[in-house]
């Protein structure tokens, strides 16, 4: 069975008294909506746009094509795959089917993708044949002879290899399985865990996350009421609907209300500008990148995109002024939330909060959660000070795969260590300082680098921004400034200072340097600025300079 070691018999026995859990899972939602809005749209992308009933159908026919294969209840497929109606098919199929889905983005490389595969021991993947001109299959071929278990290939789209087993055959066709065993003998138990979800692996191997259905599911009814959503609302995945926060916005909210999904494969501003006109959206999952790449978009204000309510900001810490500038060119609210691959989320400021509030903090904490700010000695530090953030609650996911040890260390005391520093505000509403492995110490005074990124992204001239540390002799620490230009504007390091000299900031806190990229690199799972390659960049050109 796929038992959470970390979800004891009380915990559900009081999640569950307490109405934060329910026994339905996700696929269930799916059932219900085939039977009272048959003929209603549920799901669409570039190539497909399915119903209710006609998702239902292909979800059962997947998921004892599956059973006809052999596979049994926990028995553990990889699926990499871009958004897609097939992602979301393929992750309903195996819930149904009791088969344990392993998810990894599809940035992933040989190396991520490797460590993954043995990890879980996958019997199976679900793949693309290629995908922004890079060849998945050609990749899995290579990995393959070193990974045992490794039997199946699965592929989605048209082209598939004669060594591969076409997803889109298996949903044409009827299984061999008896309809009547689907649904108690195969699903998983709402308190198991059912899938295996991946971080993006910045601090070496990607560790494997295991997700519960009732958990998911809690986070979305809280997302449901922050957002107002309803059955009218034609929500979109712009951002990958893999990373957590959008996860459970076009994932685990759209059945639960009944809502349409769309599922965006690439994101580019004008295509993004285009989906919303066609398809009159009003929710769109999103990182912060994407978003400061539609406000610089030329074409921005050529499209209607008056459908637009909501954009749920994920991944990473948006900046309070591109958050304001969103909402004065796009006329809609951004909202954030807080939480994490590893923990699940615990806030979320709703749509019905003020401006300052939505785009200053992540919100209040859950019914049921718990979110404690520390001090190094492990207690609660007094309102209005920074800390050490730990969270625990209903929202919250299991463990690490196979490793409870891995599961002890980061889930004891308070809760899970999220390894940010966070203030609350007098309304009880969280702000996030930044990362606790990203400050940066220089000569004992700490530097807060989002304190920085948000002055230096107010500059006429700057689109991104990540302050970074680089090594000093004399300091220990000093500020480094990575910044990506607006078109055909240039800045120097004199400029910068002066400007940051204006907003009155501490001299300790300037950067002591400036670095102008094309872009800003992002970590394996693609959702956030990959600050750990910045600083051994930094740092191989000072030792090469030899100023260390």
């Amino acid at each position: 069975m796929a038992k959470v070691s970390r979800y004891t018999t009380g915990m559900v026995d009081q999640y569950v008294k307490a109405g934060y859990w329910t026994r339905e899972l996700t696929v269930d939602f799916w059932d219900r909506n085939a039977s009272l809005y048959p003929d209603d749209e549920a799901l669409v992308d570039s190539r497909n746009r399915l119903t209710w009933l006609q998702a239902k159908q292909r979800i059962d026919r997947l998921a004892f094509g599956l059973l006809d294969l052999g596979f049994k209840k926990d028995d553990v497929l990889l699926i990499q795959l871009y958004n897609s109606v097939e992602l979301n098919l393929i992750r309903l199929a195996c819930e149904k089917a009791g088969i344990l889905l392993a998810i990894v983005p599809y940035t992933f490389r040989h190396t991520e993708l490797e460590s993954v595969l043995k990890q879980v021991e996958a019997k199976g993947a679900f793949i693309s044949y290629e995908f922004r001109g890079f060849n998945y299959f050609e990749m899995f071929e290579e990995i393959r002879p070193r990974v045992q278990a490794l039997k199946y290939i699965f592929m989605i789209g048209d082209e598939v290899p004669h060594k591969a087993i076409s997803v889109q055959k298996m949903m044409d066709q009827d299984a061999t399985v008896p309809r009547n065993d689907s649904p108690e003998k195969f699903k998983f138990d709402p308190f198991e865990f059912e899938e295996i979800m991946t971080t993006s692996g910045t601090t070496g191997a990607p560790k494997c996350v295991e997700w519960t259905g009732c958990a998911r599911l809690a986070q979305a009814r809280q997302y449901i009421k922050k957002l107002n959503l309803t059955r009218r609302d034609v929500i979109a995945a712009f951002s990958p609907s893999t990373g957590a926060a959008t996860e459970c916005l076009v994932y685990r909210c759209p059945p639960q209300v009944a809502a349409k999904t769309i599922m965006m494969e690439r994101f580019t501003p004008e295509g993004a500008c285009k989906l919303i006109e066609r398809e009159r959206i009003t929710i769109v999952g999103i990182v912060p990148t994407m978003i400061v790449r539609l406000l610089e978009y030329p074409g921005l204000r050529e499209h209607d995109l008056n459908s637009l309510r909501i954009l749920v900001s994920t991944a990473s810490l948006l900046p309070y002024q591109v958050a304001k500038e969103t909402e004065e060119k796009l006329g809609c609210s951004i909202c954030q939330g807080y939480g994490s691959i590893d923990s699940g989320a615990v806030t979320m400021c709703g749509i019905d909060e003020p401006q300052e509030a939505r785009w200053q903090t992540v919100g209040r904490p859950f019914p049921g959660g718990e979110v404690k700010l520390l001090d190094e000695e492990g207690a609660e530090v007094p309102l209005g000070e920074v800390g050490m953030v730990t969270i625990a609650g209903p929202t919250c996911v299991g463990g690490y795969y196979k490793d409870p040890e891995a599961t002890k260390q980061a889930w004891q005391g308070e809760g899970f260590k999220m390894g940010d520093l966070g203030v609350f505000d007098t309304e009880g509403r969280l702000k996030i300082i930044g990362r606790q492995r990203d400050i940066i110490i220089r000569g004992g005074q700490n530097i807060y680098p989002k304190e920085v990124e948000d002055l230096l992204i107010q500059h006429a001239k700057i689109t991104e921004v990540a302050i970074v540390r680089m090594p000093d002799r004399q300091m220990g620490e000093k500020a480094c400034a990575y910044i990506v230009l607006k078109p055909r504007q240039r800045l120097n390091f004199e400029e910068m200072v002066s400007y940051l000299r204006e907003k009155r900031i501490a001299p300790f806190k300037i950067p002591e340097r400036l670095v102008i990229l094309q872009s800003l690199p992002l970590v394996p799972g693609g959702n956030k600025v990959d600050k750990r390659r910045l600083e051994q960049e930094i740092a191989q050109e000072l030792k090469t300079e030899g100023s260390i």
